[in-house]
């Protein structure tokens, strides 16, 4: 009889642990939330009279929004993955 009532506590023991609270993925790296609110580049007078300079700060504007476009996108997909409602990461 003891074994049968070990068998069945056993039973029970892995039955609550399977009802456990579900992990948490944890929070996004601090990188890509800062990288999100990244100020964006300064013009100055010069774009609007030096050519090079003017490609330098498009240049700047593109490599800008690609960062913070790459961070929105991991922080979504660390969201979704934690189970947030109603998100939808577009890759």
């Amino acid at each position: 009889m003891p074994v049968k009532r070990l068998i069945a506590v056993m039973g029970i023991t892995l039955a609550l642990a399977a009802c456990g609270p579900r992990p948490q993925v944890g929070y996004p790296l601090a990188k890509d939330v800062q990288a999100m609110v990244e100020r964006k580049p300064a013009p100055t007078e010069d774009i609007l009279t030096d050519p090079n300079t003017s490609a330098r700060y498009n240049a700047s504007i593109e490599a800008w929004g690609d960062r913070i476009s790459s961070a929105a996108g991991i922080v979504c997909r660390n969201l979704a993955a934690q189970g947030m409602p109603g998100i939808n990461c577009k890759k």
